[in-house]
């Protein structure tokens, strides 16, 4: 009886040798830091988000180039950014695809009122410091496809006969630094400083016709960024 018994127990320890052998790479490679490697989803929250009103001053009007079509840049007021990503964390690195949107009230010289959505698609590449840390210091940079709708920001001409939504579109780029803390390895919280340049070069208005913005409007926005991301 004693023969049978450490038969079986050697049987059972050289099947637990094998599980171990083929379980450890398999968690190396979900977890080659601090971090879980693999696809993850994030939210985030800039608060008091706007543009730095370096054309969008509230006092500018762009005409059509001989013609009378009228495009008018409010002055936004500051309002939460949402921004919602999905991605993919490797061990110091990670890449992923974001839209973002927020609301505004914009003015007009000082007498109208006009109602303001930005909206954007990002896509942005991420480097983490100490990835083997709970506490990971980081870095990101990545290019922007925004696009900024103004309701009856349009005129047909001068005497306002007829109003439209503006539309301005054309391309950015997005710079962050922070710190992101994991206190679990699928769940990470991120607080950074997070920048914005947008280059407007094209637009639409009341008569929906596309123009080509020469010279191009720049604006810029800088602020405090939160994000929440959980890894699947």
């Amino acid at each position: 009886m004693s023969t049978f018994i450490n038969a079986a127990a050697v049987r059972a320890a050289f099947g637990a040798c094998l599980l171990l052998m083929t379980a450890a790479p398999a968690f190396s490679q979900t977890y080659a830091g601090r971090a879980k490697v693999g696809g993850y989803a994030s939210f985030t929250l800039m608060p008091k988000f706007t543009f730095d009103g370096e054309t969008f001053d509230g006092m500018t009007v762009y005409q059509e180039e001989g013609g009378d079509e009228l495009g008018f840049l409010p002055k936004l007021d500051e309002q939460n950014l949402f921004k919602f990503a999905l991605g993919h964390r490797w061990r110091q690195g990670a890449l992923e695809v974001s839209y973002e949107r927020s609301q505004h009230d914009g003015n007009f010289a000082d007498e109208f009122e006009l109602d303001a959505i930005f909206q954007a698609v990002n896509i942005d590449a991420k480097l983490f410091f100490l990835p083997d840390s709970i506490v990971q210091p980081y870095v990101s940079a990545g290019g922007s496809y925004p696009w900024l709708t103004i309701k009856d920001g349009s005129a047909s001409n001068e005497e306002l006969e007829e109003l439209g939504d503006a539309r301005w579109r054309g391309w950015g780029v997005n710079a962050e630094a922070g710190v992101a803390v994991y206190p679990h390895p699928q769940f990470g919280i991120l607080a950074g400083y997070a920048y914005k340049a947008i280059w407007f070069d094209r637009a639409s208005g009341v008569t929906d016709r596309l123009f080509h913005l020469r010279p191009r409007f720049r604006e810029t926005s800088n602020g405090f960024a939160i994000t929440a991301a959980f890894t699947f």
